[in-house]
């Protein structure tokens, strides 16, 4: 009787285990599939592009429901697509009665080695970088200096260095100075036209070689940029269209 048992318990105990076996095998020959295909170079580079690509979708989606409607229209010649305002008008910061040109010119950082030792100051047993253009007249004269763009005046100085200074903040993002005066014309808060005589030429100690000058500084967000880039001779004003408007406060 006991040995029966024991028969039927073998029994049972092996169709046990063929069932076992029979659900391990699947999932046995799954885990293989997936080893060997894990083992394919091709795999991971696959999953990363795919990966890479659902994101950049993801984003793309993302920023197209963010946008801004656009127009299609296209901005006029002569005025800026970020604010359609006219271009920002530059003239020459001197008068045409006199004949005037640059006597020293803009720093250059890429220019060749002659064209940087030409734009360099020296002062004071001690070499600078030319940061503006000096303009002077012919036989060193004295004239008139003109606002080279409209704008907001924002410090009238008088600075032992570089003499009476005059600023000025334009639209754009540009700072106008102008150094080396003998005589300035505006006060701070005033706004001044295109071509509007806002002081006269002079001297200065930083420069003193220069002689009777103009030292005319252009900075585009704070930087320094060639003021031939924006102005030439060509662009100079009149004495008579040059006079200051009535009701500027000079000073």
């Amino acid at each position: 009787m006991d040995e029966k048992k024991n028969v039927n318990a073998s029994t049972e105990n092996q169709e046990t285990d063929r069932k076992e076996d029979l659900v391990e095998e699947p999932f046995a020959d799954t885990a293989g599939k997936a080893r060997r295909l894990l083992s394919k170079r091709w795999v991971y580079p696959a999953i990363y592009l795919g990966a890479a690509a659902l994101i950049i979708g993801l984003m793309y989606i993302k920023s197209q429901m963010g946008a801004a409607p656009t127009t299609g229209g296209s901005v006029e010649e002569g005025t800026t697509a970020a604010t359609g305002q006219a271009a920002q008008e530059w003239v020459w910061p001197a008068t045409s009665d006199v004949k005037t040109s640059v006597s020293m010119g803009f720093f250059p950082d890429k220019g060749s080695a002659s064209q940087q030792a030409a734009a360099l100051v020296f002062y004071d047993n001690a070499y600078y970088p030319h940061q503006g253009i000096d303009i002077k007249a012919s036989g060193g004269q004295a004239f008139d200096v003109v606002a080279a763009a409209p704008g907001k005046v924002t410090a009238v100085d008088n600075n032992p260095l570089y003499g009476k200074t005059i600023e000025v903040q334009v639209a754009g993002g540009y700072t106008v100075r102008y150094e080396s005066l003998s005589q300035t014309n505006v006060k701070v808060g005033d706004m001044v036209q295109a071509g509007q005589v806002i002081g006269r030429s002079g001297t200065c100690e930083f420069e003193a070689g220069q002689g009777n000058h103009l030292f005319f500084q252009v900075l585009k967000d704070g930087a320094p940029v060639d003021p031939q880039t924006l102005v030439s001779p060509s662009a100079a004003t009149s004495a008579a269209s040059a006079m200051a408007p009535s009701g500027s406060n000079p000073r």
